[in-house]
């Protein structure tokens, strides 16, 4: 697959049209991310978190742990401790207020990724990354993570300035960034372990005489510091049986990157709703009629999908005696980024045979979007007429998007109270019931 082109399409022309194109999905993500406040999921989780920020704020002492995960064991104590943070600045009256700080940060994450895209990325491999603001602006799952209160929604901002460093490592001064916020990554939600780790292998297969391998340790060492009550806990919770989810069958699942493809384009609200999901494809409505575009905009994404894959897979198969530098992506800044995310933090995550939860990849923020644009924008079809067709279809793709995100935010809103999804019901009809409950692992 081409995860990793040697380069990528000639920049963008900073025509108005472009950048006023470009400012509207940025417009648009941020008010999918602030409306409708207290439609917010709020389930025993994100209750659990609200009441030890509020212990904090009232005096009470900071949580030593975080809140139980899927796998089975509690989650480090930065995982909530960021929440303290943020409520310390948000004053934290009740739960809407501290998700407006988060969906607030994860819009400053957007912007902040424009910001890497114009100083970090070589100009010739810079567009999709631009391309990657507008999809993660208006994508659902991204939306749906960015508006409430759970550790994974806090990732984007630690990530990007991993990849700041990561971008930097052959100074010391960018191979510690990488180091200190790689460790503090997993400390806020596990699978950021795995996203490191990741990195590092990388690194140290394809990459180890550029790295200045000094600042790393160092910056990994000072960042491990604050989990060090955490591994004595995890330790003894080793020695009494460990995870509980793991399972060998789902080292055959693929389900990382088949999820790495699917939610990138668009999909994965049919966890949120289930049942409800088809009903859901008939929306918008129009005077109370269905129009069913959002079934549409699915097909549409699935459609243009399929073709990116099936045009990837032919341009893997014509370069095939340098398949190799393919999938390392050795020789391209945004490539080799790639492969480390795709294929290192794939099969280091993939190996821990646990069960592929949909929200682990949102410490690869934003490289699913990066990676969808650089096939449609491909450097192996420098033509006019290629770049124009791929832009064609990532612009489609951000439309479709949008339409689903915005229709799904509407349908939650209109059935706050009654989603037959993971979903349930929202703040604002089921938030007191909520507040009253204990947490439920799944993370």
């Amino acid at each position: 697959m081409d995860v990793a082109n040697n380069s990528t399409a000639p920049a963008p022309r900073r025509t108005g049209l472009w950048l006023a194109a470009l400012l509207a999905a940025l417009v648009l993500g941020a008010v999918l991310r602030l409306v409708w406040v207290k439609d917010i999921e709020f389930k025993s989780d994100e209750a659990w978190t609200f009441r030890q920020v509020q212990q904090a704020a009232q005096g009470g002492p900071w949580p030593q742990f975080g809140m139980p995960s899927s796998a089975g064991p509690v989650n480090p104590g930065l995982s909530v401790w960021v929440f303290v943070l943020l409520g310390k600045l948000t004053g934290c009256p009740d739960p809407t207020v501290l998700a407006r700080g988060v969906q607030v940060l994860s819009i400053a994450a957007i912007l902040c990724l424009i910001v890497f895209a114009f100083v970090f990325v070589p100009p010739k491999e810079r567009e999709p990354w631009l391309w990657a603001a507008a999809l993660v602006s208006v994508n659902p799952t991204a939306v749906l993570l960015h508006r409430k209160i759970w550790p994974p929604s806090l990732l984007p901002l630690f990530t990007l300035v991993m990849l700041a460093g990561w971008f930097r490592r052959e100074r010391r001064w960018g191979a510690f960034l990488w180091g200190l916020v790689g460790a503090c990554l997993g400390q806020i939600h596990m699978a950021g372990f795995f996203f490191a780790a990741g990195f590092a292998l990388w690194a140290l297969l394809f990459d180890r005489k550029r790295v200045a391998w000094s600042g790393w340790l160092l910056g990994s060492c000072l960042g491990a510091l604050p989990m060090l009550p955490w591994l004595y806990y995890l330790l003894s919770d080793l020695h009494r049986g460990g995870p509980s989810s793991v399972y060998w069958v789902h080292l055959f699942e693929f389900k990382f990157w088949v999820r790495w493809v699917m939610q990138s384009l668009g999909f994965g609200l049919e966890y949120s709703l289930f049942d409800d999901h088809a009903d859901f494809l008939s929306y918008p409505l129009l005077h109370g009629q269905p129009t069913y575009l959002v079934w549409v905009a699915e097909q549409t994404a699935l459609l243009l999908g399929a073709l990116l894959l099936a045009r990837a897979a032919y341009r893997a198969w014509r370069g095939r005696d340098r398949l190799a530098a393919l999938v390392s992506g050795k020789g391209s800044p945004t490539g080799f980024t790639l492969g480390a995310a795709f294929w290192g933090f794939g099969l280091l995550l993939t190996a821990t045979s646990l069960y592929m939860q949909r929200h682990y990849l949102a410490v690869a923020f934003p490289l699913g979007f990066v990676w969808l644009a650089r096939l449609a924008l491909p450097a192996t079809d420098p033509r006019p007429a290629g770049v124009k067709v791929g832009r064609g279809i990532l612009l489609t793709l951000c439309l479709c998007q949008a339409l689903l995100t915005a229709s799904f935010l509407d349908y939650i809103h209109a059935h706050h109270g009654s989603v037959r999804g993971d979903y349930k019901a929202t703040f604002g009809a089921a938030g007191h019931a909520a507040l009253q409950s204990g947490p439920v692992p799944r993370q």
